[in-house]
């Protein structure tokens, strides 16, 4: 596939990438791509530029001694040694510097898994874009939560409200809740019981009265849409558009 005629997929392929939810065979053909093809480079350097400090803490946040204590003795005496050279491509909770010394990737485990609990994953990732075309909110779903990423601020009318739904072919649009307006918030929006997530096709994004719609369902326009894109598609070409 050439990736070129695809530019959507491959802004989300990118995204996936810097994120770390593109794995296996596609990351590995991914990477490749990227060092072939300067227009992919630059894609991933500006989702890591957009998505790494939005992600990351604010802060440092200090670690506890006794867990310093915990880890060193988990740790082989070989382990501490001097810090390895910096990919620039590799997943971005490998790319902390916040524990410059402990370089290896047992320490660096061991350290992220204390500060980012593990979570089950069902990596789906969508990117809406605004009417400018520049992109707004990063959607990182699992089966049960999906996190959002507020890449700008966006302005609308003290009386109304912008609603998330995810669009399944066939049936009613099911809500994801609102929308924050505010570059850097990064909520995590819980997934309905009922809703399985994986056969959704599309994100849409409507205006609401302020509070969210009142009926349950979209009452306003359709804004913005996203595909919303999995590791398999990753693997297999981008899916139908609804």
């Amino acid at each position: 596939m050439n990736l070129r005629k695809h530019p959507q997929l491959s802004e989300q392929l990118a995204a996936l990438y810097v994120i770390g939810s593109l794995r296996g065979r596609a990351r590995l053909r991914f990477a490749r791509l990227v060092q072939q093809d300067v227009v992919l480079a630059q894609m991933v350097e500006r989702w890591e530029d957009l998505l790494l400090p939005a992600m990351l803490p604010a802060r440092p946040q200090p670690v506890p001694e006794r867990v310093w204590h915990g880890i060193r003795a988990q740790l082989p005496r070989a382990t501490l040694a001097q810090p390895r050279s910096r990919s620039s491509h590799l997943p971005w909770w490998r790319r902390l510097a916040l524990w410059q010394g402990l370089s290896a990737a047992l320490a660096v485990v061991l350290v992220v898994s204390w500060l980012w609990p593990s979570v089950p994953r069902m990596p789906m990732l969508a990117v809406v874009n605004n009417s400018q075309g520049q992109a707004t909110w990063v959607f990182h779903a699992s089966a049960h939560h999906m996190r959002l990423v507020t890449l700008r601020n966006t302005q609308i009318p003290p009386n109304k409200s912008m609603q998330l739904w995810a669009i399944v072919p066939g049936k009613k649009p099911v809500s994801m809740g609102l929308l924050p307006m505010q570059e850097g918030q990064t909520p995590v929006l819980p997934v309905p019981d009922h809703m399985n997530l994986s056969h959704a096709r599309l994100l849409a994004v409507t205006m609401e009265p302020a509070g969210g719609s009142p009926t349950g369902q979209p009452t306003g326009p359709i804004l913005l849409k996203a595909t919303l894109i999995s590791s398999q598609d990753a693997s297999t070409g981008p899916r139908r558009a609804y």
